[in-house]
């Protein structure tokens, strides 16, 4: 019975291997500098509008608890 748990296991790394060598075949070290580049140039973006949309959900919370303690 061993034998048939063993088996497909076997099977489902050989193929996630040889989908991995696929991916690293096609993938090339300028697609990564592309891809860094770009989520490099979205943090001044990114950074600002977490901060802001954080701010905003203290304020609105503060409002909140000021208008129940009321």
């Amino acid at each position: 019975m061993t034998g048939f748990v063993i088996a497909p296991v076997v099977r489902a790394s050989q193929s996630a291997a040889s989908a991995t060598g696929k991916i690293a075949s096609v993938v090339t070290a300028d697609m990564m500098n592309g891809v860094l580049d770009e989520v490099i140039a979205l943090l001044p973006v990114c950074i600002p509008v977490m901060i802001s949309f954080i701010g905003l959900r203290k304020g609105i919370s503060f409002i909140q608890s000021v208008l129940h303690a009321a």
